[in-house]
């Protein structure tokens, strides 16, 4: 990339978004090469990283309810399992952002009560939203498989575009859901993820998801 393509990526919203995430997990990965001093300092901007998506998300609702209406209007002709996790999934997503608004608003005082349990739903949503891609991912990846048998030469190239697409959602998807898994207030582990580790699952999604992003870029 150019620095041209550098700013034209900075300039839109998304490319914005996803350079921070990026660079917020980045950061929290290389934290055991930093002495004791710098590694509070790569783990405070980290932090504070984290802290400004969430406010960005406070103009999210609106996006993501046009998102959601599209993906309710689409074909019908798709497998009927696969529709059906779009459009539970699309529910979850739409759900999380109001509960993470109200979390962060008692965050900052402006209601009153606890953060805490709105903080664990929305951490719920996000979870059960990524075992739906990840599940939508793995039937199309079946169904791929299956019509790849039937294809000819140009038609399994194209389906083998997809497979690889998909494969990456599920390891992208995959990350995440450790991670959300690690902040649960009752993991299926005993420890929590040492803070590299966090960032190492964090920073392996943000890439998938970026080289994603920039491939749509470029169409």
């Amino acid at each position: 990339m150019g620095l041209q393509d550098i700013v034209l990526v900075l300039e839109t919203y998304r490319g914005r978004e996803k350079s921070m995430r990026t660079l917020q997990y980045g950061l929290l990965f290389i934290t055991p090469l930093a002495n004791e001093n710098v590694r509070a300092a790569l783990q405070t901007l980290s932090s504070q990283l984290g802290t400004t998506r969430v406010i960005l998300r406070l103009f999210d609702d609106l996006p993501m309810l046009q998102y959601s209406l599209s993906c309710v209007k689409e074909n019908k002709d798709k497998d009927a399992l696969v529709r059906c996790l779009e459009v539970v999934g699309t529910v979850a997503d739409q759900l999380y952002f109001p509960v993470e608004h109200l979390a962060w608003a008692r965050d900052m005082k402006m209601l009153k009560g606890s953060s805490a349990s709105l903080w664990h739903a929305s951490l719920l949503l996000w979870g059960f939203s990524l075992i739906l891609t990840i599940s939508r991912s793995l039937r199309l990846i079946f169904l791929m498989k299956n019509r790849a048998k039937r294809a000819t030469v140009e038609e399994k190239h194209k389906i083998d575009v997809m497979y690889r697409a998909e494969l990456l959602t599920v390891i992208m998807q995959a990350a995440d859901l450790l991670n959300a898994l690690n902040w649960m207030p009752r993991r299926p582990w005993t420890k929590p993820f040492p803070v590299w580790q966090v960032g190492f699952l964090g920073l392996v999604s943000s890439l998938i998801g970026f080289s994603k992003f920039l491939s749509v870029q470029s169409l």
